[in-house]
């Protein structure tokens, strides 16, 4: 018997969890009346394209549930109800290569508390075999027992977060990363050539992570090498231990659960950023800042990247493409760099500080560039970029990648093709995961390998 409280914080590996106890929720929270006196069946087909390993895969499945409702003793104006539910979902992937997810169990409301408006806490209770995964008649994992979870939801937006839940019983699958899980079955190998290199084991001023793809040595020339900068939530003290938090999401998670393409030929070190200590100076005046992060950026900046610094310096990306390129089989000429929300700043900030020097083309995802662009002004424009960043991003403003692109284009020599812009739809501080797979039609590494250094 497991016994243990898990902390929901958004992730990638809580997502095929998360969307599963979100349905139910939905199955379950209806408006009094909405529902019959009696117990009421309903069933859900539904059909979409998920791309969370990395590569489209196509899900076809449906969701049954049986319910009843009780007044709910709270008050308010939703009732308690139990539903039992059943669903199986089948994943395919472009190869034709399957696998199902499935469970059954009794799903009861414990409590409704209205928090105002439309919005409600709810703590609820699972009980039976929530989450099987298999393939071919093999059972990958099985979760049975009882989960007792507490979420908020918003009835009039369907806005949803989990704030934490209980388990009783064996539920492997529960904290899992449904892709490593099913990487045996859809995978590309990837992960089997991605290996760690902690702080201190090379000569090399980061941790990183490495990826040595099947052509590395026999291409003429050297490989492409793609140097990748970590968010603040991976940042760590380069140890063994530490470096895992690089494989959380990005490049580094993708390789890792065997969504990385063998074909795509680039050599990849992900590096992890060290705060020596923790504790910007001044960062306290970002409380409550519209976009802290924005806010933090322009603050690191301004005080010359100390070593408290929380995202990545100019300076360890020079220190460390410097190492790579003469520590790996790699074309100098093709040397890319990219980095998500404060890696991203901090490639901003190294093209400010280096230029061409080293680099062919940059894709900062989700940063704030306009501290560099007052550095440096046109200076930018002497490495193509493609910046990506979310519509809705309240952490780092958009306004980072939308008015630095904006100058960045109307500089001399800059062309549309290399002063490039995405902004996702609906969006807040991510994108990465989106830009990295492709899931919004954008392809950044052909247009990197497009470009050489001059």
């Amino acid at each position: 018997m497991m016994r243990e409280t898990v902390e929901f914080f958004p992730s990638r590996r809580h997502a095929g969890r998360l969307a599963l106890a979100a349905a139910v929720a939905g199955v379950m929270l209806v408006p009094a009346g909405a529902a019959a006196a009696g117990p009421e069946e309903s069933t859900e087909r539904y059909s979409f394209v998920n791309w969370d390993c990395g590569h489209p895969l196509q899900v076809d499945g449906e969701v049954t549930s049986r319910m009843l409702e009780r007044t709910n003793p709270q008050g308010g104006d939703l009732p308690l109800t139990h539903a039992n539910v059943e669903f199986i979902n089948t994943w395919t992937s472009a190869d034709g290569d399957s696998f199902t997810t499935s469970g059954r169990f009794l799903a009861k409301d414990l409590r409704i508390t209205p928090l105002g408006g439309s919005v409600y806490e709810v703590t609820a209770q699972q009980l039976g075999q929530p989450f099987v995964v298999s393939a071919d008649d093999r059972v990958l994992t099985r979760d049975r027992g009882n989960i007792t979870f507490t979420f908020t939801v918003d009835t009039a937006t369907g806005a949803f977060e989990f704030l934490g839940a209980d388990i009783a019983g064996p539920h492997p699958g529960f904290d899992a990363d449904l892709c490593a899980i099913v990487e045996p079955v859809i995978g590309t190998g990837s992960g089997e050539r991605h290996t760690p290199h902690p702080l201190g084991s090379t000569e090399a001023s980061m941790g990183y992570y490495e990826y040595l793809p099947p052509s590395y040595g026999t291409v003429d020339g050297g490989s492409p090498l793609l140097v990748t900068a970590n968010g603040y939530g991976e940042n760590g003290d380069g140890s063994a231990e530490a470096l895992d938090r690089l494989l959380w999401t990005g490049i580094p998670r993708f390789i890792d659960i065997g969504g990385w393409p063998l074909d795509r030929d680039f050599v990849v070190l992900s590096t992890q950023h060290v705060e020596q200590p923790p504790g910007l100076p001044g960062a306290e005046s970002c409380d409550g800042a519209e976009w802290p992060g924005s806010c933090v950026m322009q603050l690191q900046h301004d005080l010359g990247h100390p070593p408290q610094s929380p995202c990545t310096t100019p300076q360890e990306l020079h220190d460390f493409i410097a190492y790579a390129t003469t520590e790996y089989d790699v074309d100098p000429d093709r040397v890319y760099v990219t980095g998500l929300s404060c890696g991203a700043f901090g490639v901003w900030e190294y093209l400010a500080a280096y230029g061409d020097e080293q680099v062919a083309a940059a894709v900062p995802i989700a940063g704030d560039g306009r501290p560099a662009w007052s550095t440096v002004g046109c200076g930018l424009a002497e490495v193509p970029v493609w910046a990506i960043h979310g519509e809705f991003d309240d952490v780092v403003n958009p306004a980072g990648s939308v008015d630095t692109v904006g100058a960045v284009s109307g500089c001399p020599g800059a062309t549309p093709d290399s002063a490039m812009l995405s902004i996702y739809a609906e969006l807040g501080h991510e994108g990465w995961d989106q830009a990295y797979s492709g899931s919004e039609g954008d392809d950044i590494y052909s247009w990197l390998l497009a470009h050489e250094r001059e």
